[in-house]
């Protein structure tokens, strides 16, 4: 189960550095992941209030507003024992940058378009999507839908993680992430032919 994924590189970064940290996606796709987390089903090994959580990208609107990720994850996923953490929003150039990095477990999800974090097809020749820059925040002018301006990560920002978990959930996405092997207008091509950074695809 990815939750296993998580608990278990969360629990050993725990036990080596007394720390640990979790960065999450937005959208439908890990909401029965935040569910078991907050539900306490590994409670007894994760000590929640020293792992530091922030997200991979979110919307620039209100942390209150529909289609906020800040929001998503205070609904969903701090409560319980993982209300405890510590969370850090996703911000241009905000304390989300001095989170240690690398970052231990890092939650991914794509769109139909190809998409993880807010990085769309229309950025796959700019910096945000190549490896040797560096790591930043970045924002961008109105993309996804709901079409709103966002915040993310970059590629570069992205691969500083010891675990990536890319999440892809029914058929029509798997096709999309088949096709990503050779199709270098999809985002997520960059994500699939990086060696730089252990990732698990988990499909459902």
């Amino acid at each position: 189960m990815v939750t296993d994924l998580i608990v278990r590189q969360l629990a050993q970064s725990l036990a080596t550095n007394g720390q640990a940290s979790l960065v999450v996606c937005g959208g439908s796709s890990p909401l029965g992941i935040f569910g078991a987390l907050a539900a306490g089903e590994h409670e007894d090994k994760v000590d929640w209030s020293r792992v530091t959580i922030t997200l991979v990208d979110d919307r620039l609107v209100p942390a209150d507003h529909e289609h906020s990720n800040q929001k998503l994850l205070h609904d969903h996923l701090l409560r319980g024992p993982v209300a405890a953490a510590n969370f850090v929003p996703l911000e241009t150039n905000n304390a989300a940058m001095d989170i240690r990095r690398p970052f231990d477990v890092m939650l991914l999800g794509m769109g139909v378009d190809g998409h993880f974090a807010s990085l769309f097809p229309d950025m796959v020749d700019e910096a945000s999507l190549k490896i040797d820059t560096p790591p930043m925040i970045l924002e961008t002018g109105p993309k996804g839908s709901p079409t709103l301006p966002r915040v993310t990560m970059n590629l570069a920002m992205i691969l500083q993680s010891r675990l990536l978990i890319l999440l892809v959930n029914g058929s029509e996405k798997q096709a999309v992430l088949q096709a990503a092997q050779t199709d270098t207008r999809l985002p997520v091509h960059a994500l699939l032919k990086q060696d730089v950074t252990r990732l698990e695809i988990v499909a459902d």
